[in-house]
């Protein structure tokens, strides 16, 4: 199988990279779980660990707001089918690859800057059996290590809201789809309040965050010659998941037993998430376009 090269290496594109795309690819690089301690955290979570599937590793390796669900949701708006070729850009350790791949049947290709998360979402793929239909590339979304219409649909979840080159990315995303394809968005933007306040789940402060409002992204797409589908609004769901992922960590205080390092950062992260969904200093849901 071909895992890609190295955009630090060999990127597609002659034009520079941002610094941002190495300040991005650090940030997660300290903070990626490889396959051991994905192990770990199952087992912390009771739950089994072998054999090893998909559904139960998507407890934890779905990085982005409302998990599971958001992910499901993506392969229905596509909708994604067996038939397809699936871009999923800025992948991470793979899990919205995997899980579109198992239930779907799509091959599936993760692209992602980091390397750490490549080497993790590799290693998971083959202990989850998912080789088959998954293949990982490490690689920038702004300088993609594929030929003009590789795919039928290309996933970008929770990722474009740390990308500084957005103009990049778009015409990469459309470089690499056919005509008629699919580019399904599940992503963060700015609101009409600011300022954002930090830490978020992708930064700890401005520095690895390159946020914009909605309507420049739409009209982005469009200038790139997508024809763009009104936003679906995710803002009662995300305040919902928040809460949800919080009850665990109140029930613990209120029994007077130390939160875990996973529970402490989930805290941290509600603290700043909820106000700044419930005040509109961010806003988050998907945004469907199609290659024209």
């Amino acid at each position: 199988m071909n895992h890609g090269i190295g955009w630090l290496d060999r990127p597609k594109s002659n034009a520079p990279r941002p610094e941002s795309e190495r300040r991005a690819a650090d940030f997660w690089g300290s903070r990626i779980s490889s396959l051991d301690r994905v192990l770990e955290r199952l087992e912390e979570k009771g739950l089994p660990t072998s054999p090893l599937t998909v559904e139960t590793v998507n407890k934890i390796d779905l990085m982005h707001m409302g998990a599971a669900a958001s992910t499901d949701e993506l392969i229905r708006l596509g909708p994604i089918t067996a038939a397809d070729r699936v871009l999923d850009a800025g992948c991470g350790i793979g899990g919205t690859s995997r899980r579109v791949a198992s239930l779907t049947g799509a091959s599936v290709t993760g692209l992602d800057i980091t390397p750490e998360a490549m080497e993790a979402a590799i290693a998971i793929n083959a202990a989850t059996g998912m080789n088959d239909l998954v293949n990982i590339h490490l690689g920038t979304s702004t300088a993609m290590p594929f030929d003009d219409g590789s795919f039928d649909v290309v996933l970008v979840q929770h990722c474009a809201m740390q990308i500084e080159a957005k103009a990049d990315l778009v015409a990469q995303c459309r470089r690499v789809l056919r005509k008629g394809g699919r580019l399904l968005f599940h992503d963060w933007f700015l609101g009409g309040n600011q300022p954002v306040i930090f830490p978020v789940p992708w930064a700890a402060d401005e520095d690895t965050s390159f946020l914009e409002p909605l309507a420049d992204m739409m009209a982005r797409l469009e200038s790139a010659g997508f024809v763009v589908e009104p936003f679906i609004d995710q803002k009662t769901q995300a305040l919902g998941w928040l809460r949800e992922v919080g009850d665990p960590i109140r029930e613990r205080k209120e029994q007077h037993r130390e939160l875990t390092e996973t529970q402490i950062n989930n805290q941290s992260i509600s603290n700043t998430m909820i106000p700044n969904l419930r005040d509109e200093r961010l806003r988050v849901g998907f945004l469907i376009a199609t290659a024209q």
